[in-house]
């Protein structure tokens, strides 16, 4: 009977070991690029950036365990890998797909059960496109609200019933001697000042204005370097960047504006054998950078620094030798420099009869006319981009040509009518207002 008691005690005793050393469950998260569902080149550049937020926000989540593709890849491959893990634990897949349209980013995000594949949550974000902050801080939000149910609990942490021990704070007296001193050359500093002060303002080089808001000027004092700043104060321009300053102005002036050359050639007619009665029309359209904005960056800016990798030149400007204009920093980071190239073509009396948008937002493409024939296509690309930071601001520019043909039919009785072709550049903010009236 002794050794059946001896027995249950050590079953016992290790069922107890089991729930006190037994590891806490885990939520096990497959963060994957978000998905460019129109894959638009021009927002190519979100889909990792919205994984990144989410996975920012999620890193230090009590339970949390953010995994990779390759990680999911591995699980997929090997579920039974599940059982080796605490038990409780769950395994959360977070889906991301975009699309752009117009001036918005429309986000959709989904967590799936890894276990069963099953549907947990889904939710739906809108965000304006240049505001991509709030876009980042809307999407880390979302994931972390749809997993909230699904992670473990903290557990409380027990608070003793005994005081804390807290030591003594030891507090070392200062030599009489070295408080003196230190009172003496504080006030020589002082005295200096002042007569430095007064020998200016007798000079004429400055007055003492004592309103005047003072340099943020640091100091040694006690045995440590301190400084007073003004948080409200802005990065003061050097006007001994005004030449270069200049320079940039003028360059960046074409840049954003009309940085670029368009060359239209004759189109070009082939008759159907199957149809006589309609042709097959082509507009080839030549797009490049002007050469003269590449010389000029070459040569006549004292850029800080550049990059080239076959067709693609990097520009870098900081503030060591340049002022930045508030005006084109405004227009980078808003992004309304961007155009898109619209062809007209023209009866002899100036009437629109064919309109062709070159753009990659789906909104156009999926828009019709019954005044023209409206032809949405996607073949220019941006050949030069930009990036600005707080102290310096980056242009890249692709040399190359982009050789665009516009197609489309017609009936042979209309060919005579066509007259005149025209390709004008159009901010994308205002190609709602310039399309809107010919459609």
């Amino acid at each position: 009977m002794k050794p059946f008691i001896r027995m249950r005690k050590v079953l016992l005793y290790l069922t107890f070991l089991s729930f006190v050393f037994a590891k806490e469950p885990y939520a096990y998260l497959y963060l994957l690029p978000f998905d460019n569902i129109q894959n638009d080149p021009a927002v190519e550049w979100i889909a990792t950036g919205l994984s990144d937020m989410a996975r920012e926000e999620m890193k230090n989540i009590y339970g949390v365990r953010i995994k990779t593709k390759e990680d999911l890849e591995t699980i997929m491959n090997d579920r039974s890998l599940m059982l080796k893990q605490p038990r409780g634990s769950r395994n959360l897949l977070v889906l991301g797909k975009y699309n752009r349209q117009l001036d918005k980013v429309h986000v959709t995000i989904q967590v799936i059960d890894v276990a069963n594949w099953e549907e947990l949550a889904k939710s739906q974000l809108t965000e304006v496109y240049t505001q991509v902050p709030a876009l980042n801080k809307a999407v880390g939000s979302s994931v972390h609200q749809m997993v909230k149910p699904f992670l473990p609990t903290q557990p409380k942490v027990a608070i003793s019933p005994f005081p804390k021990y807290t030591e003594k704070t030891v507090v070392k007296k200062r030599s009489p001697v070295s408080i003196q001193a230190e009172k003496v050359a504080s006030s020589l500093d002082q005295q200096i000042a002042e007569l430095e002060s007064s020998m200016e303002f007798l000079l004429g080089a400055k007055a003492r204005d004592r309103e005047r808001p003072k340099k943020d000027i640091s100091r040694f004092d006690s045995g440590e370097w301190t400084m007073d700043f003004d948080v409200d104060r802005k990065m003061e321009e050097n006007p001994e960047n005004a030449g270069n300053t200049q320079l940039l102005s003028g360059v960046l002036d074409q840049l954003l504006t009309n940085p670029y050359e368009v060359e239209l050639q004759r189109p070009e007619f082939d008759y159907h054998e199957d149809d006589e009665l309609y042709m097959t029309v082509r507009f080839p359209v030549i797009y490049r950078l002007k050469d003269k904005i590449l010389k000029d960056m070459l040569s006549g800016l004292p850029y800080t620094g550049i990059e080239q990798d076959g067709t693609l030149t990097i520009f870098y400007f900081d503030r060591t030798k340049f002022n930045f204009p508030k005006h084109h920093v405004d227009a980078i980071k808003s992004g309304s420099y961007r155009i898109i190239p619209v062809m007209r073509i023209f009866d002899k009396n100036r009437n629109t009869l064919i309109l062709v948008a070159d753009t990659p937002e789906e909104y156009w493409h999926s828009r019709n006319s019954n005044k023209v024939l409206y032809i949405p296509q996607h073949q220019f690309s941006p050949l030069i981009d930009f990036s600005v930071g707080g102290w310096s601001i980056q242009v890249a520019m692709e040399t190359v040509e982009i050789q665009a043909v516009y197609e489309f039919i017609l009936p042979v009785s209309e060919l005579e009518s066509l007259s005149n072709v025209s390709l004008k550049f159009i901010n994308e903010t205002d190609l709602k207002t310039f399309l809107d009236p010919i459609l």
